[in-house]
């Protein structure tokens, strides 16, 4: 075979020759994609939108006043996630798909022995997608049944909303146990420092204190009071977050702050305030259990406030998922989709035929040149 260059035209004049073969082969590949396509069982797609959680929404109540009872309405991750990753996490979750599986008897739909396997193919058929500026939520899923495929979209809505009250209802409860639990104690303490004022009082026949020594009573009380309320927030706090968290930062360097002011008191470097241990001996006892009294008083009534709101947390029933679209059944197929099957044959075969009519070629080449 002579070296000589070859051109478009020598490559046009291969093809020219086999294009019996090469039309043969797309027009073969063409019928039988369709044919196969049409054997084929349709699948239908349904999509329920759900809207994105505001973030912040915590049934009124600031992050500053009670952080504890606000995660419990549903602020979960103090900042850390944003409460869309929280949704889409749900909806990825084993827990949902168990719940799907189970609910609409998927190891039988999809044949399978295990659950695993029926969890992978739940997986294949559901997308969970996050529309612009993440302000909502579309979760889609196929099924040859599109009733079926509604059903189990509007059944993903629907039990996220339910997982998601229940991990709000958890926190509240969390809350509420722990603050009922702090109430009750400071209850009995402040029972018993009544009646050690009272029977103290009635011993030494007191009825007054001094004006000076009453305010230095009411400033120590009420912040040894915040420090109380404070602790309570933090142990709350720290539950559910880090020690770096801004917030748990602050609040201790609130506390730290509150027992320098408390110390300064009780020491007498507060110019405005005389010091506990300048009081006479008697008036120095009633001015101690005067101030464990407005104390545990103070500490009582703050405690109260946190724990009918955190009971009003616990009871609330207001729905966490609101929904945009329902799913509806699809009247139109979305697989197999025939004239892209057509399409995609049709080009493969055409580069296969043009391939094997270069191949034949050179294998006619090589039997001349013998």
């Amino acid at each position: 075979m002579d070296d000589e260059e070859i051109n478009l035209l020598d490559y046009l004049k291969v093809i020219n020759k086999y294009r019996a073969l090469i039309i043969t082969l797309c027009v073969l590949s063409v019928l039988l994609t369709m044919i196969v396509s049409l054997l084929m069982p349709k699948t239908y797609e349904s999509t329920v939108t759900i809207l994105s959680p505001q973030e912040g929404s915590g049934g009124g109540m600031s992050l500053a006043g009670f952080p504890e009872l606000q995660a419990a309405a549903g602020i979960m991750g103090m900042g850390q996630k944003s409460s869309v990753d929280i949704f889409v996490a749900i909806l990825n979750s084993r827990n949902m798909a168990d719940a799907v599986i189970k609910r609409f008897n998927l190891l039988t739909v999809y044949k399978a022995k295990l659950i695993e396997n029926a969890r992978v193919g739940l997986k294949n058929v559901t997308k969970i997608s996050v529309g612009k500026k993440n302000e909502s939520i579309n979760i889609t899923v196929q099924d040859m049944d599109p009733k079926r495929a509604a059903k189990i979209a509007n059944f993903y809505a629907s039990n996220l909303d339910l997982m998601v009250r229940g991990l709000a209802l958890s926190r509240a409860q969390q809350a509420r146990m722990f603050i009922e639990k702090r109430l009750k104690e400071t209850e009995k303490r402040l029972m018993d420092a009544e009646e050690r004022s009272a029977g103290f009082k009635t011993q030494h026949e007191l009825v007054e204190m001094g004006e000076q020594a009453r305010a230095s009573i009411g400033a120590a009380t009420q912040i040894e009071g915040e420090i109380t309320a404070s602790e309570v927030q933090l142990k709350i706090m720290q539950s559910y977050a880090t020690a770096q968290h801004p917030d748990v930062s602050k609040l201790r360097i609130k506390i730290g702050q509150l027992k320098e002011q408390l110390g300064k008191m009780k020491s007498g470097k507060e110019s405005l305030y005389i010091p506990f241990s300048k009081t006479p001996r008697i008036g120095l006892e009633l001015t101690r259990l005067t101030r464990e009294l407005k104390i545990q008083e103070t500490v009582f009534e703050l405690l109260t406030q946190q724990y009918e709101q955190a009971k009003i947390l616990e009871a609330r029933d207001t729905p966490s998922v609101q929904i945009l679209d329902v799913a509806v059944p699809s009247a139109k197929k979305c697989k197999p989709k025939i004239r892209v099957n057509m399409m995609l044959a049709g080009t493969l075969s055409l580069f296969i035929g043009v391939f094997m009519a270069f191949f034949l070629e050179y294998l006619k080449r090589i039997r001349e040149e013998r």
